[in-house]
């Protein structure tokens, strides 16, 4: 279902592959670290697939911005095996009149998938975060899911919460596209039963291949 090797999901850096001495795979920065596999093209057979595998939620917006589209899927774990993180791209005009590219991540603690889109070196935003006000907040499956603004690289606004004990980060590019993520913000979990949804498919976005 994917193409090309799997990579370090906090660096992007090849890694070594399970060998006769050890079933993890391994990056020469970051030590054992649960293989991201190669971004897959937009469309309902893909995301179908991750969501029936996902131990994680797979979040899109919904209802969508007027003209955006899924524009991407890409997951954390095996292939073929279960999926630890998932990021879904969404791509569509902003306010301000250009394109706009939102990638939301879903993971367990500790895979460093959220924070490697967010521009972090570090694989969470840490426990004191939770300690100031949050920015927004969100409705995750139902649920009111307050999220905190993360002063990252200058291209990109990012939120991060955590939402039913998993991280939930939502990073935007560019920057000033940041009022896309609002207290009115729907997500929906794509794993969830009969969700119905006509998701509308557009051409991959180049953020999910970094």
């Amino acid at each position: 279902m994917s193409r090309g090797e799997p990579v370090c999901p906090r660096c992007a850096r090849a890694l070594h592959p399970p060998g006769v001495w050890s079933s993890a795979w391994r990056c020469d920065l970051h030590g054992e670290v649960v293989p991201l596999q190669p971004s897959l093209t937009p469309g309902a057979e893909q995301l179908a697939s991750v969501a029936s595998r996902a131990e994680v939620p797979v979040w899109v917006p919904w209802p969508l911005p007027i003209g955006w589209l899924v524009t991407g899927v890409r997951y954390a774990g095996e292939d073929r095996g279960p999926a630890r993180a998932v990021a879904t791209a969404c791509s569509g005009p902003g306010l301000l009149g250009g394109p706009v590219d939102l990638v939301l991540v879903a993971e367990e603690p500790g895979i460093g998938l959220g924070a490697h889109y967010a521009g972090l070196s570090s694989t969470d935003p840490g426990p004191d975060i939770a300690r100031l006000p949050s920015d927004t907040k969100v409705s995750a499956a139902g649920h009111p899911t307050p999220l905190w603004s993360v002063p990252l690289p200058e291209d990109r606004s990012v939120y991060v919460g955590e939402a039913a004990g998993l991280w939930l980060w939502l990073v935007v590019w560019p920057v000033g596209e940041w009022m896309v993520v609002h207290d009115e913000l729907t997500l929906v979990d794509l794993r969830a039963p009969g969700h119905g949804l006509d998701v509308p498919f557009g051409a991959p976005t180049p953020r999910l291949a970094s």
